[in-house]
């Protein structure tokens, strides 16, 4: 039962942030935090993995945020925060699957942009989609 409400609540954080990337080229780090609190409380409550995985888990977003500052914000720093709070939710191993699913996927779409070019290499591409749909697909594969 528990993880049926992670899982929704991830679910629906993401597509909330996949709506407002598509439309804004944004994400609202307030619903994002919102999201993140609403973890803490339930890894309080349930104890769905250890506190290190959480921990491990959230240094994903760490990492990506500390390229995002390295690069100058050409990668998202709302992408990095939403993968901390996602960490919360799914922990390293999980995490990680995401954000390389959504990487691969990201990149297979990009790459069919530049090939039909409809985007310059200089153009950028909403990412929390593709981490939408790379979370949707761990969810159908772990049926």
């Amino acid at each position: 039962m528990q993880q049926m409400w992670n899982q929704a609540v991830v679910m629906g954080m993401l597509t909330i942030c996949s709506a407002e990337d598509i439309k804004k080229k944004k994400i609202s780090l307030n619903s994002v935090l919102a999201f993140g609190i609403l973890g803490i409380l339930f890894h309080m409550l349930w104890r769905i993995q250890p506190i290190e995985s959480v921990l491990l888990g959230m240094s994903v977003g760490v990492a990506l945020l500390f390229f995002s500052v390295l690069t100058g914000g050409k990668i998202g720093s709302g992408d990095a925060v939403l993968l901390i709070v996602t960490g919360i939710y799914l922990g390293l191993e999980q995490n990680l699957e995401l954000f390389f699913c959504g990487l691969l996927l990201c990149s297979v779409w990009a790459l069919a942009l530049l090939v039909i070019r409809k985007k310059s290499r200089k153009d950028s591409i909403p990412f929390v989609p593709f981490l939408l749909a790379a979370y949707m697909g761990m969810l159908v594969c772990a049926l």
